[in-house]
């Protein structure tokens, strides 16, 4: 019936040029094209949208959108802002498709569209136009379910002031007309939970005290009735000082009047008032709604799950309310109290839902199985909703499932319940930052919130998405007029301090986690703690084995309760395909207040882990073992089980548990492990710098070194580790001067081979070739000594370099290239046979043999390429052009350049990326184009400036005084 009377009272006219534009306010502000919805973005744009909604297609002045936009103060340039989001405005249409509806008329714009508030009105005068009180009552609430949630979501707080009365005026009218024309359907008593909460909500309107005692009235509660009239004249009284009105009083008088009330069927309304301030949830509520409307042989059951505070129950009461229409023979409640530590029983809440169905107290079975009969046997045949709110377990909420197929559940709970079997699963995640933004406005106030985006930003990213605390924020926000934001979300920030804020009378965020952190068994309680203090984003099962000293098979149970308890999510994978988990930031801070850190033993353990599995993925990386004493002295011994089931990939799984190796180096350098720090830093100095994390590197070295003290180990390890990120960003006098204070004569000959190496590199950038020739000659004495041939060989190689680029000696050159290759074949390592060729390709293009050194060019960029190694690549690529222009191939010198060009800027290394355009100019130069070679060359030059060596400066003039001179460039450096 009312399908019939909305066709025959209103059809949508179809717009012209407009692709059907639907716009909203009576919720968040947005539009939708054919049901796609346009981004509209920003609280400029969402207001400009609002306004001209609002007018109902008729023309809206400039001025009065700079008045909805900043009130009495506005900019100097409001004119022009308004324009511009106009023009924002009508191209976010355009792109869908809706091209003309923003209109502009000479006396300011107007917006063709279909606006939600203009459908109210649509729907209002409909329904008063209606002859039948059915059709009316379905053109109200039609009308009523177009709010979506707080009107104008998202615009500014002078139009929302403005509005916003209006708005809730209009929604009580219909609330009251409505609520008229069910009565006069004889449905008076489904109304009441709706009355009851429209009464708590506006306690002044008398229109809603009366209609409330008549529905009571009505539904055969002759003494509710009457209550609720004594309730009405007190506020009155107490509120406003005057009495009932006639209309409230003749009401009274009628109902004493009746003698005996008309015998009605019991019918429960037990449902609790919508939260106030609800939004959001749109799809997981149409969801949950169309599983109610659903009709089989079996009734439908809904289980909705999700972590503490997230808003299970106000989205089943929510979604539960706007069904309950569906369900005329009644609606009951229940809390099962999930998360106590004495759960409601099954039959003390089949006793309760009995009695409310009309079973005299006295005639209440006495077993469960008998009472879970008679409750079946009372529901069926009916359509009755059930909310079983905050259930514990499947064998809770069994004995309290209806048979029926007219009737349905909603199963709200903390935990997953496997074991259930419901028609839907809704999991609820946290909220977006838009619709978060609207549920911290409607608890504090749109006004409150206008102090900057900043600050409120701070706020939400405290909140964390979770309904209870951004709920308990903005009531910190209501009742506090002079809490401004900005302190708000100073003392939030304080993840010490924060669940001591997110406290709001008998509302707080650490007592819903408490009632679910006293439900975990002991090494659940365990996990959870040491994940907290860990603080890493994702995190696999390994980080537990070594806190916690248990097996790695037990933390993937332990995992899978967690995140069964909804107190961890599941992650994805991670680089290496492994899947992860994450632990959500107020559960994190929860954690903290009831255990801040890991106990010594567990961070002895948790650091050994770290660093043994580091160096097997270092060495399996790298091709070659981490020879540094300290790693024998701090490592875990760990299985190849183990390590071959955490280090699948060696480079993936490092990138992959990169955020926990570096949180758990914090945790190492704060709990007084110096020596363990340095040895993990020492090992993931390498794949730091691979995975373009070189400034993460330059960070922890200098907290090491903050704690170094007199260690020489750990001073040098702090040294060479910001030394090579030093190094990584072309800052060579830096490395020399860092690596220059360091006490070598304490530390072990692999290390100090490792320091002189490196400072030998950055000398002989710095041009100082007597200090990188000794440096290196030292490095090669105590590689020998100590047995590294990878070590020897890299050590002969910079000799050959130096000789080759800096003495001109190409004869000590070979000879030290030779030896590099012998040596580096027999070590047998990737990365070291790689760095050899690349040195012996430039020796041989020095030579003359520009043949010999683009087969060796290419042999070092596939060895580079096999083992993921991209910084390898771009100088293997740059030699190789230089090998094929000199070889006279201009084709193939430029492709390699253009793709080490490439590399070099997705790595992010300037020092590359200038030698690759040095490459290319030597090529244009060859190929006759002076002026694209001279610009080329001056790009490289410009480079300079990001990173400071001096050698490859002088390499980039080399090549723009041939180019001046004329002079076809020769074979490269």
């Amino acid at each position: 019936m009312v399908e019939h009377a909305l066709e025959r009272t209103y059809t949508p006219p179809i717009l012209k040029g407009t692709g059907l534009l639907e716009a909203t306010v009576l919720g968040p502000v947005g539009a939708r094209v054919q049901g796609t919805p346009v981004p509209v973005k920003g609280r400029l744009g969402r207001t400009v949208l609002a306004v001209l909604a609002l007018a109902g297609r008729q023309p809206v002045s400039v001025d009065r959108l700079i008045d909805a936009l900043w009130g009495e103060r506005p900019p100097a340039t409001a004119r022009t802002q308004v324009h511009i989001q106009v023009s924002k405005l009508r191209a976010a249409l355009d792109r869908a498709g809706a091209a003309a509806a923003v209109v502009t008329v000479p006396s300011g714009y107007l917006l063709d569209c279909l606006a939600d508030v203009g459908e109210v009105r649509r729907l209002l005068s409909a329904a008063r136009a209606a002859g039948d009180p059915a059709d009316a009552a379905g053109l109200l609430r039609s009308a009523l379910d177009r709010w979506t949630g707080t009107p104008l979501g998202g615009v500014s707080a002078h139009l929302a002031g403005a509005e916003l009365p209006r708005l809730d005026e209009l929604r009580i009218c219909l609330a009251e007309e409505w609520i008229d024309a069910e009565i006069a359907c004889g449905r008076a008593s489904r109304l009441l939970p709706e009355l009851t909460a429209l009464v708590q909500a506006h306690p002044l309107r008398e229109g809603l005290h009366r209609r409330r005692m008549l529905a009571l009235h009505r539904a055969g509660r002759r003494a509710d009735a009457l209550a609720a009239f004594q309730e009405a004249r007190r506020v009155l009284r107490d509120e406003l000082g005057v009495d009932p009105s006639r209309e409230l009083l003749a009401l009274e008088a009628e109902i004493l009047s009746v003698e005996a009330p008309p015998a009605v069927t019991v019918v429960p309304a037990q449902l609790p008032p919508r939260a106030s301030g609800f939004a959001g949830r749109d799809p997981e509520a149409a969801t949950i709604r169309a599983a109610l409307a659903r009709r089989t042989d079996a009734p439908p059951l809904v289980l909705v799950t999700g972590m503490p505070g997230i808003g299970k129950t106000a989205l089943a009461v929510h979604a539960g309310a706007a069904s309950a229409h569906a369900y005329p023979d009644g609606q009951l409640y229940a809390d099962l109290r999930g998360a106590d530590a004495r759960p409601a029983a099954s039959h003390e809440i089949l006793a309760s839902f009995l009695r409310a169905l009309g079973v005299p107290a006295r005639s209440v079975p006495a077993g469960v199985e008998e009472r879970t009969a008679e409750f079946r046997s009372r529901t069926a045949g009916k359509r009755v909703l059930v909310v079983l709110d905050n259930a514990a377990t499947a064998r809770q909420i069994e004995p309290l499932l209806t048979a029926g197929p007219g009737c349905a559940t909603i199963v709200t709970s903390r935990s997953v319940l496997p074991e259930v079997e419901p028609s839907v699963r809704v999991p609820l995640a946290p909220l977006s930052d838009e619709v978060a933004a609207t549920v911290l406005a409607n608890a504090a106030g749109a006004a409150r919130l206008t102090e900057g985006e900043r600050t409120v930003a701070t706020v939400l990213e405290a909140c964390g998405g979770v309904p209870l605390a951004l709920r308990i924020a903005g009531a910190q926000l209501a009742a506090y007029p002079k809490l401004s934001v900005a302190e708000l979300a100073a003392r939030l920030s304080d993840e010490s301090r924060r669940m001591r804020e997110l406290v709001a009378g008998q509302r707080s965020v650490r007592d819903s986690l408490d009632a679910s952190f006293r439900l975990l068994e002991r090494d659940a309680r365990a996990a959870m703690l040491a994940l907290a203090a860990i603080g890493s984003p994702t995190f696999t099962g390994w980080p537990l084995a070594a806190a916690l000293d248990v097996p790695l098979p037990r933390t993937d149970e332990v995992l899978a309760h967690l995140c069964a308890m909804n107190l961890l999510d599941r992650a994805g994978p991670g680089r290496d395909g492994v899947p992860r988990y994450r632990m959500h930031d107020l559960v994190r801070a929860y954690c903290r207040t009831v255990g801040p850190s890991l106990a010594p033993p567990a961070l002895d353990r948790l650091a050994g882990w770290a660093v043994a599995l580091t160096r097997h993925a270092h060495e399996g990386m790298l091709g070659l073992p981490a020879g540094y004493p300290v790693l024998a002295e701090t490592a875990a011994r760990l299985g190849q089980d183990v390590l071959g089931r955490v280090v699948r990939e060696p480079l993936p799984w490092l990138g992959a548990d990169v955020d926990v190796l570096l949180a758990v180096f914090g945790l190492a350098v704060r709990g007084g492990l110096p020596r363990p720090a340095a040895a993990l830093l020492l090992v993931l100095r390498a794949p730091l710098v691979r995975l373009d994390l070189a400034d993460h590197g330059a960070r922890a070295g200098a907290r090491l070194a903050n704690v170094a003290g007199a260690d020489p180990v750990v001073r040098v390890t702090a040294a060479l580790v910001a030394a090579t990120a030093r190094m990584h960003r072309g800052r060579y006098a830096d490395v020399v001067a860092i690596l220059t204070e360091v006490p070598l004569a304490d530390v072990d000959l692999a290390l100090r081979a490792e320091v002189l190496t490196k400072l030998g590199d950055a000398y002989e950038r710095c041009r100082d070739w007597p200090r990188a020739i000794t440096a290196a000659r030292e490095a090669v004495v105590c590689f020998r000594k100590s047995g590294n041939l990878a070590g020897m060989s890299g050590g002969h190689a910079t000799l050959a370099a130096l000789y080759r680029d800096h003495l001109g000696d190409l004869r000590a050159a070979r000879l030290h290239g030779t030896k590099a290759l012998r040596l580096a074949d027999a070590a047998g390592d990737w990365k070291t046979r790689a760095q050899v060729r690349l040195v012996v390709s430039r020796t041989a293009l020095a030579c003359g043999d520009a043949a010999a050194a683009a087969g060796l060019a290419e042999e070092a960029r596939v060895l580079s390429e096999g083992n993921g190694d991209p910084i390898g690549q771009t100088w293997c690529l740059t030699a190789e052009a230089d090998a094929h222009r000199a070889n006279g191939d201009l084709p193939a010198a430029r492709r390699s350049a253009d793709r080490a060009l490439g590399l070099a800027r997705r790595i992010r290394r300037p020092d590359a990326e200038s030698a690759a355009l040095l490459a290319l100019a030597s090529i244009e130069l060859a190929a006759g184009d002076r002026a694209a070679a001279r610009r080329v060359a001056h790009a490289s030059l410009r480079l300079q400036d990001r990173f400071d060596s001096p050698v490859e400066r002088v390499g980039v003039e080399k090549v723009l005084a041939e180019i001046d001179c004329q002079v076809p460039s020769g074979a490269g450096r």
